[in-house]
């Protein structure tokens, strides 16, 4: 299978997912739109762009082929989520953020810790000031030790 027919069936997938489940959602009116609105113009959207693909793909007949599979990368970005859903609270934003980052960066070959620490430490403080001092989550900045 191609690349892009894998990316276009993936998005057509998940756009008739949310449209089938969006519509459960009531609509609302245009003066009041109601919560369904959101799912059902994005699902709509992505069905737009897997069509386009899909044809695109399909009239091309070329492209390069999907090879092996990136188990180093799941295992990397599965990680780093878990981390950051169990550290949060323990270790912090900040910490936890250039913690979850770093794990993440080793998806990646050859792994660059100077980036991904670089990373993280922006990725924090955008965090922090949106998160903490944004909208006012109480989640601690520090560790609690």
């Amino acid at each position: 299978m191609r690349r892009d027919t894998a990316a276009g069936l993936t998005f057509l997938a998940f756009s008739l997912f949310f449209l089938i489940f969006g519509m459960e959602l009531p609509m609302g009116t245009a003066r009041r739109v109601g919560p369904g609105v959101l799912p059902v113009g994005a699902a709509a959207l992505l069905l737009v762009l897997a069509v386009a693909i899909l044809v695109q793909d399909y009239l091309r007949h070329s492209g390069r082929r999907i090879g092996g599979f990136n188990w180093r990368g799941l295992a990397a970005i599965t990680a780093s989520v878990l981390i950051f859903a169990l550290a949060v609270h323990p270790l912090g934003m900040v910490v936890t953020v250039i913690l979850s980052v770093l794990v993440a960066g080793a998806a990646e070959k050859p792994f660059r810790a100077l980036e991904s620490l670089l990373l993280g430490a922006g990725l924090s403080l955008a965090a922090v000031g949106v998160f903490i001092y944004g909208i006012g989550m109480r989640i601690p900045v520090w560790p609690n030790f």
